[in-house]
């Protein structure tokens, strides 16, 4: 299951600031002076297994998170790079420990919790997967908040759930120009029979990019829900002669002889 994850999942680690550990009344101040520096190490570890990610020397990777985390388990970002390295090695069920660990020692580290969003949504527990999207999108310094509600709106239309359009609009609302947002939000609404929403959300999706294969039979067959015949006939003809091997003009010969 985990091959066909997309590739937002190669990995892109907020290095952050780190604050000393909070300590009791009971406890000298050098205590704080003393958690530092094992902060500042696992760190170091972490940029360092980033690189050899990169170079594909995984097992290499391993080694220095797993320094990293012994120096500092409560470090977001070596938990971080660390669900991602799982990911990558194919271990879903210690991806998914390392991905939540990351969030719930700093939920500020939106990177993480938009990326465990993705990867439960992939590994089907679409659902839970809101929860992290919007932990993500709260951020204000967060600078990718509308592919967090894009990604969870899609990621519940997968499901069925009425919550998808909200969020996809939350999407918009930050980007009016998210083309995947619209083209989705066209679909839904075709499937629900709303085709006069529909083609407003296609046509402002074809109005910003080239329309693939998909986004014409789409619009076809809103078109032609609508009895709109010439426009959609319009589109017919796009989808044949443009782009006469896609499934999308499979589909439509394959009507053409029922």
């Amino acid at each position: 299951m985990l091959k066909n994850l997309p590739k937002i999942f190669l990995v892109t680690v907020i290095c952050a600031a780190l604050s000393s550990c909070a300590t009791s009344s009971s406890k000298p101040k050098i205590d704080a002076v003393e958690v530092k520096p094992n902060a500042e190490r696992a760190l170091l570890h972490t940029r360092l297994a980033r690189g050899y990610m990169e170079q594909n020397q995984l097992a290499t990777a391993r080694t220095e998170l797993e320094k990293a985390l012994r120096l500092d388990p409560t470090q977001s970002d070596s938990n971080y790079v660390m669900g991602l390295l799982m990911i990558r090695l194919e271990n879903s069920k210690d991806a998914e420990y390392y991905l939540e660990q990351a969030v719930r020692h700093d939920r500020e580290n939106s990177s993480a919790a938009h990326d465990f969003g993705m990867f439960l949504c992939q590994t089907g527990k679409e659902k839970k997967s809101v929860e992290y999207f919007e932990i993500a999108a709260s951020n204000p310094l967060f600078d990718r908040s509308e592919l967090s509600y894009m990604r969870a709106g899609e990621c519940l239309a997968r499901v069925k759930d009425p919550r998808a359009e909200n969020f996809l609009k939350k999407a918009l609302t930050t980007n009016p120009r998210l083309r995947p947002a619209l083209f989705r939000l066209a679909l839904i609404k075709r499937e629900s029979g709303q085709n006069l929403n529909a083609r407003a959300y296609i046509e402002r999706y074809m109005a910003i990019t080239k329309p693939q294969p998909d986004a014409l039979l789409l619009a076809y067959q809103i078109e032609s829900s609508l009895n709109a015949t010439d426009v959609a006939q319009s589109y017919r003809k796009r989808i044949l002669e443009d782009f006469p091997g896609s499934k999308a003009a499979d589909q439509i010969r394959n009507s053409d002889r029922k």
